[in-house]
């Protein structure tokens, strides 16, 4: 497994609407690509336009091939709401997490 985590600013007029496109985007890549689990949206706790999706793939390529295909318009939509300031992928070592 992998984890990307994407670093975004987003102006507060327009947070409400990024988390919207971040949750119809989540559940379209869930449902259309294989190898995605799904992601997670976290917020600065003082720095309120500083957030970070978390997401969870199976494999670089099932990644690699998600962004080199026509992607749903709602990532659109999450590119116009904020500034994608990076993108960094993790190789999964362990989790613990409860379900």
């Amino acid at each position: 497994m992998i984890r990307v985590v994407y670093e975004w600013h987003v102006s507060p007029e327009h947070l409400s609407e990024f988390c919207d496109a971040w949750q119809q985007t989540t559940g379209l890549v869930r449902e259309m690509y294989a190898g995605a689990h799904g992601s997670v949206l976290l917020q600065h706790e003082s720095k309120m336009n500083h957030l970070l999706t978390i997401a969870r793939w199976n494999t670089t390529e099932d990644w690699r091939s998600f962004w080199s295909s026509d992607n749903p318009p709602e990532i659109l939509r999450m590119s116009k709401l904020a500034t994608l300031v990076s993108v960094n992928v993790y190789e999964e070592l362990g989790n613990f997490i409860s379900k």
